[in-house]
């Protein structure tokens, strides 16, 4: 209530407030609570015309604010039930993962080459033996962690967004469409290229990479749009995301 004002807030207003949404509280009861309030810097006294946010406060307000339009970005994002919007999630992720990359490329630790290093090569194993299955797990973690380390709070809290665990269901629909096409291990080489060109610092060539990747991914979906209808990759999409809430 007080974040929300243009100026100071009383006790008085406060009590009115609350009694407009049937909450009876006495004066005397919310000058205690702001004056515990005062008492850890969340807000601060302006002569006698009431409160206003202090810094930490204004910190705590910009927190909350943060996390309330992730959870509706989160929010927006659980309604991808349609090739479109797959379409239009990988474009997003083709800005968002590359500048991620880019921007953790050069502080990267040994510890961190040597996890992407195992997840790139056990990704090769899986698909080294019979038929063509994807290691969903492999590849989600692979994107995941290599995003990570990005010196952007910002691009961190998209990327997070952009491959969060609900969206489980679009990967398991990507990993049909490569199977259907006969070119999942394209992906491998691709992460072992972004790997490579990350792990040696290259930034740019990282970015480049992930990009690409990206671009195929995004290709791919539409040719088996195109190919086999909209209303079957609709279904497909339908009964992954089905599979993964089961």
């Amino acid at each position: 209530m007080i974040g929300a004002g243009q100026g100071p807030i009383g006790a008085r207003d406060i009590r009115r407030a609350l009694a407009e949404q049937g909450l009876s509280v006495s004066e005397a009861t919310i000058s205690r609570k702001l004056r515990d309030l005062d008492g850890r810097q969340l807000t601060t006294p302006v002569e006698r015309k009431g409160r206003v946010l202090g810094a930490a406060g204004r910190q705590l307000l910009r927190s909350s604010l943060r996390r309330q339009e992730q959870s509706e970005m989160l929010s927006r994002l659980d309604r991808v039930h349609t090739v479109t919007d797959v379409i239009h999630l990988l474009r997003a992720r083709r800005i968002i993962e590359p500048e991620a990359v880019r921007g953790g490329a050069a502080g990267v630790d040994q510890a961190a080459v040597r996890r992407l290093t195992r997840m790139v090569a056990d990704h090769d194993t899986a698909l080294a033996g019979d038929g063509d299955e994807i290691p969903r797990a492999l590849v989600l973690d692979f994107h995941r962690t290599i995003t990570s380390f990005t010196d952007n709070p910002v691009i961190a809290t998209m990327a997070g967004i952009a491959l969060a665990p609900g969206l489980d269901h679009v990967e398991a629909m990507l990993d049909v469409i490569l199977q259907t096409r006969h070119i999942s291990r394209a992906s491998v080489a691709e992460h072992a290229r972004i790997c490579e060109y990350f792990v040696a610092g290259d930034a740019d060539a990282a970015a480049e990479a992930m990009q690409d990747h990206l671009d195929r991914l995004t290709d791919e979906t539409i040719a088996f749009t195109s190919s086999h209808g909209e209303e079957l990759a609709n279904r497909l999409l339908a009964a992954e995301r089905s599979r993964h809430e089961a």
